[in-house]
């Protein structure tokens, strides 16, 4: 019963990719789109985290800052990922359909102070194929001059969570072996 619930119920889209030895990992349920990043190896430690995007997911009306890093911005939409801060990168397309959290200039988190979060909060949140949009900088100023960028992602996420109708055909096939445990018993 308790799977039958879940697979009827509010259904979670969670998806992770790991990319340039950083991972992304990503959720979206009806009132909530979560992204979480994370450094895996010391090459990406010193680099700063520019503007953050997660699409792939539809909303109703406009969605508001959860929880983010200190020097983050929500805005409705997707980004561009050749500007970082104060808007640059994010640039308002795909409104309804993606967030991004605009990082303020100058930046000031790096990726190897462990799992960062971002959250927003959203309204009737569906999920499809969810995509994650980054850039990452060796200094400050977000500066794209010099080599000074180090990472721009632009990746699908690989689904980790089997889809609403597996946990559906789950559910059922154990409800029915139940039933049938039940009935050899009598």
């Amino acid at each position: 019963m308790a799977l039958l619930t879940l697979a009827l119920g509010g259904t979670a889209y969670a998806d992770t990719i790991t990319d340039s030895n950083i991972q992304f990992t990503a959720t979206v349920t009806a009132t909530t789109a979560t992204l979480q990043i994370q450094c895996l190896t010391a090459a990406c430690t010193s680099w700063y985290l520019g503007d953050v995007t997660l699409k792939g997911f539809t909303f109703t009306g406009t969605p508001t800052l959860g929880t983010a890093p200190s020097g983050y911005t929500l805005e409705n939409g997707g980004q561009d990922n050749n500007g970082v801060g104060n808007g640059g990168g994010c640039n308002g397309t795909q409104t309804g359909s993606a967030v991004c959290w605009d990082a303020t200039l100058p930046l000031g988190i790096q990726l190897g102070g462990g799992v960062l979060t971002f959250t927003a909060n959203i309204t009737d949140g569906s999920a499809g194929t969810l995509h994650v949009q980054a850039t990452g900088y060796d200094n400050t100023a977000g500066d794209q001059t010099g080599g000074g960028k180090v990472f721009a992602v632009s990746d699908d996420l690989v689904s980790s969570v089997p889809e609403p109708s597996t946990l559906t055909l789950l559910a059922g096939g154990l409800i029915g072996l139940a039933l049938l445990g039940r009935k050899s018993l009598a």
